[in-house]
């Protein structure tokens, strides 16, 4: 979990925002798209392919006719690909579920900021109203008191 985020002046919590918890399977989605968006799995697929490719023709041990396998191989690396597609498209939809909440509650904050910036500045208007009355008022008394009798 992300730690609050606390106000400088006075302590209270900026952002009441907290990820919802993931199911299972939307973790194991998350690990499995993790695990496969690394240089990792395709380093290690090639490697197996070239390794079979490597002791077939060298040793001949699996087929006598490689096509086949080289079948095999194929619908193998298909249904792999097959698979990670719906699971990567699972976690990208929950990262946009979470980001999108996340950013609803910025919305939030900033039209409280805007608001709270528009009280600011009506109440620093009004006090620059008093200011120049007051100064005013003194310019008057004081113009009347410089003058001699």
């Amino acid at each position: 979990m992300e730690p609050f985020l606390e106000c400088p002046s006075c302590g209270h919590h900026l952002s009441m925002y907290r990820a919802p918890e993931a199911s299972a399977g939307e973790r194991i989605a998350a690990r499995v798209a993790g695990w496969v968006a690394t240089w990792w799995f395709p380093t290690a697929i090639l490697a197996v392919v070239a390794l079979w490719a490597v002791v077939n023709v060298g040793a001949r041990p699996f087929e006598p006719y490689p096509v086949v396998v080289l079948a095999w191989i194929s619908a193998v690396l298909a249904t792999v690909a097959a698979l990670q597609g719906p699971l990567i498209l699972l976690a990208q939809r929950r990262s946009a579920m979470s980001d999108r909440q996340r950013d609803e509650e910025a919305f939030r904050i900033a039209m409280n900021t805007e608001a709270d910036m528009h009280r600011v500045a009506e109440y620093v208007d009004s006090l620059n109203r008093k200011l120049e009355r007051l100064s005013g008022d003194e310019d008057r008394q004081g113009g009347q008191g410089d003058r001699a009798p």
